[in-house]
């Protein structure tokens, strides 16, 4: 009981709660308690008059409130509701992205393969072309010319060093 009664004593506890708990858990008289009762029975009916009293005169102000709290929680909502939205979004373009970065990968390594197929057709048209180069060089005694277009051409397919 004396354990009760210094926990209310402590500051933390409301003043006039903790004075009535005082009162009734150290009177031995029921007649003091039922008078502290009756004490706490008219403070609390005070207190819900004054109450109603307040909310009549402050009625605007606190349904003004009131509505600004509800459309500021719906907001908070709505803006919830769309970053979890653009948060499905984004992951969603991740992925896609993943997908489109390895087919893209594949596509690059088409388009390498495909270049050096055209390097290596180019190359060979230039060597089907060089007979018939090397012939009209030598009709027209132009020796040096079909010389150094041979050379050219072998160097070309790594036949020197």
């Amino acid at each position: 009981m004396n354990a009760q009664i210094e926990l209310l004593k402590q500051p933390a506890f409301p003043g006039l709660i903790k004075t009535h708990l005082i009162t009734l858990s150290t009177s031995d008289d029921v007649e003091d308690r039922e008078n502290e009762k009756g004490r706490l029975e008219e403070a609390y009916e005070k207190c819900d008059r004054d109450l109603d009293e307040l909310i009549v005169q402050h009625y605007t102000e606190l349904t003004t409130a009131i509505r600004t709290y509800q459309s500021i929680t719906e907001r908070i909502t709505n803006s919830r509701n769309k970053i979890k939205q653009v948060k499905e979004n984004l992951l969603s373009c991740k992925m896609l992205l993943h997908c489109k970065r390895d087919e893209l990968r594949k596509l690059w390594i088409e388009g390498i393969e495909h270049k050096h197929v055209l390097n290596l057709l180019d190359e060979i048209e230039n060597i089907k072309q060089v007979p018939q180069k090397l012939e009209q060089c030598m009709a027209s005694k132009h020796y040096l010319s079909a010389t150094d277009m041979l050379v050219r051409e072998a160097r070309a397919n790594g036949h020197f060093c």
